[in-house]
């Protein structure tokens, strides 16, 4: 599974967000919408706008879209501290390029960040599991963009403003880079670390490395230290160690 996320500060024009996503190719082309995983209702098609705004009323913190096959699908979180999210999920047989003209699609709407890679390469930098006993924790790490840049993966789209919010120069990532594209008004870059979304853990030391070496981004090497450091670690301790670093 490809996981492709932009984020965005609100206000957020999710209307007209979700308007703008009937225009992408056909593979992950929104089709239905719900509120909930599981049944899909057939009549819930965005092709009756009335009905969508009338759920819309309903869900505005948040609610999914599936494509006409139901293979691929989109998130739409509106968050209250200031944020919203659009992240596609792309299972394995389809395109991952596919996400290029979704990052495109959207740059009119200003995202921060973005990002899009294999679910397996996310979750190495920006989940922590760690098991106390018999209990299995895991926990989202180094998302806070007030705090850091979350990471670099695959494709990393990337704003002047969150550069500059974190001090973080963009020739210091661009040495790393596969192919480098400015979008909009030329203050969003799209930078593509590596051909294929499979391909991550070939590169994930490489992109390990680049995450250490630049202050303001995000790296889980940091958290493991720490955790490492504890000897008699347990639940409340790790708890703690993972909250400083969310």
């Amino acid at each position: 599974m490809i996981k492709a996320t932009l984020y965005f500060d609100k206000p957020f024009d999710v209307v007209n967000v979700v308007n703008d996503l009937t225009c992408l190719p056909e593979a992950i082309k929104p089709f239905y919408f719900t509120a909930n995983e599981g049944r899909i209702p057939k009549a819930n098609v965005l092709s009756d706008k009335t009905k969508f705004l009338d759920f819309y009323k309903n869900n505005s913190i948040g609610f999914l879209l599936y494509s006409e096959n139901k293979k691929s699908s989109f998130d739409i979180s509106i968050h209250n501290y200031g944020r919203a999210d659009v992240t596609l999920w792309i299972p394995k047989y389809l395109s991952g390029e596919l996400i290029v003209p979704l990052f495109k699609n959207l740059v009119k709407y200003n995202p921060v960040f973005g990002l899009a890679c294999n679910i397996d390469e996310y979750k190495h930098r920006n989940r922590h599991c760690f098991d106390i006993g018999i209990n299995h924790m895991d926990y989202g790490m180094g998302e806070d963009l007030n705090k850091y840049i979350p990471g670099m993966y695959w494709y990393t789209l990337i704003s002047d403003r969150l550069l500059m919010r974190h001090s973080v120069k963009l020739n210091d990532l661009l040495s790393e880079t596969l192919v480098a594209e400015k979008l909009g008004d030329k203050s969003i870059h799209l930078l593509k670390f590596f051909e294929k979304p499979e391909d991550w853990q070939e590169n994930s030391k490489r992109l390990d490395e680049l995450c250490y070496s630049v202050d303001g981004v995000f790296s889980r090497r940091i958290v493991d230290v720490a955790i490492s450091e504890i000897s008699d670690i347990n639940w409340k301790k790790y708890s703690e160690i993972m909250h400083n670093w969310q």
